[in-house]
């Protein structure tokens, strides 16, 4: 097993733990998921904040060279999680988050199965190989399909499904940009993941 997969493999393990938030969600409500999930993105933050100070440190392997010197992954995440669960539905919020957290975990296993330069946001590619890509929209729309079937939810119908799963893939696998600056994957894919469900509703 090479470094950069075993690297990969402990990474995307650790932030599986983000499949919690859905799940917990499905059990409970939007106002007490955002009543323990805010204060806990407040912290976040505030570690954040103290690791890019030079005040605390993590261990080498949670982040990516990139995210050294600059916001990593899991922020973005959480933060996401905040802004789906109070912007959209229930069911397309965790079918969203299903999709960024599971989807995600494989599309980036993936990559580093495929290497370094699978890596869009470090610019070596203008788009994901399409391997890579069918990985990501094979298993968001599996997963979210699950996600979205769960007894006690309101069901999306399969176009639904499907729409936010190339959503998904398209944010994941396509980098997008403001003013120059590539945005996160783990916020863009369950906001874009999400909007589009919400679209394909006519809600």
């Amino acid at each position: 097993m090479s470094v950069i997969l075993s690297k990969e493999l402990i990474r995307k393990s650790i932030h599986l733990a983000g499949m919690l938030i859905p799940v917990i969600y499905y059990f409970t409500d939007r106002f007490n998921i955002l009543f323990w999930l805010i204060p806990l993105v407040i912290i976040t933050l505030q570690l954040e904040w103290m690791r890019l100070s030079g005040s605390i440190r993590y261990p080498a392997v949670l982040l990516r060279p990139l995210e050294e010197h600059r916001v990593a992954g899991y922020v973005y995440s959480i933060i996401a999680a905040v802004i789906v669960i109070a912007l959209f539905p229930k069911t397309i919020a965790i079918t969203a988050l299903t999709m960024a957290i599971l989807g995600d975990f494989s599309s980036g296993i993936a990559s580093a199965m495929w290497g370094k330069k699978a890596d869009v946001r470090q610019m070596r590619l203008p788009v994901k190989p399409v391997p890579i890509l069918l990985v990501m929209l094979l298993v968001s729309f599996s997963t979210g399909y699950l996600a979205a079937q769960a007894p006690g939810l309101a069901p999306l119908p399969v176009y639904s499904v499907a729409l936010g799963a190339l959503g998904a893939t398209l944010a994941d696998g396509v980098p997008w940009k403001i003013r120059g600056r590539v945005l996160d994957d783990n916020l863009t894919i369950p906001l874009v993941s999400a909007l589009l469900m919400l679209v394909s509703m006519g809600i």
